[in-house]
Order: structure tokens, then C-alpha cells, then sequence
């Protein structure tokens, strides 16, 4: 979302600090939606990078509608575990063994 051609033009790969700046110099606001939606996805994404997710009840049908946004049918029930061992274990690890 960062650097889609659709919101932020042709050059969105180069940082301009000018965009949001009007000519006077003065700041110049954006909407704050598209930092919002940006914050969700890399929060989604650190989720996914750092937990593994299953479903309480494996063989659980999911339903949903779209909508706006993408409602589930009751609720969904997820089981999380950390993907990696926690540092502070790693940590601990070492001291012991040095």
C-alpha cells in the first residue's frame, strides 16, 4: 500500500517529502485512511510472521458475507502458537550452558 501507483501517481517508488506539502510550504494533510489500512495489513502480517493459526474445531465450516468488510457467520474460533521459541528462553539457554 506504501507505494501503489493507484493512490500515491506514477512516482510512487521515489520519496518526495513534498507531497504533502502545499506550495506555501505548509503541511498539506492526506487522508488518514490510507495509513490506517496500511497500519492493519503490516500488523496482520507480523501476526502471521510470528503465530501459527488453526481453527479450534478442524473440520468447522466457516461462512462468511462480504461486505464492507468480510463478516463471519457466528464467530470463529482460533487456536495461536508462537512459531519460534521466545527469546528470553534462547537467553536463558546460553547463560546456563556457558
Amino acid at each position: 500500500m506504501g507505494r501503489m501507483k493507484f493512490i500515491w501517481g506514477d512516482d510512487a517508488e521515489e520519496f518526495r517529502p513534498e507531497r504533502w506539502l502545499h506550495e506555501s510550504g505548509t503541511f498539506q494533510q492526506k487522508s488518514s485512511f490510507k495509513f490506517t489500512a496500511f497500519q492493519m495489513k503490516i500488523s496482520a502480517a507480523v501476526l502471521c510472521h510470528s503465530y501459527k493459526f488453526k481453527l479450534a474445531v478442524q473440520n468447522e465450516s466457516v461462512n462468511y458475507r462480504t461486505m464492507l468488510t468480510l463478516h463471519i457467520d457466528d464467530s470463529l474460533h482460533l487456536h495461536a502458537s508462537h512459531r519460534f521459541e521466545p527469546m528470553n528462553k534462547k537467553l536463558r539457554f546460553l547463560e546456563v550452558n556457558e
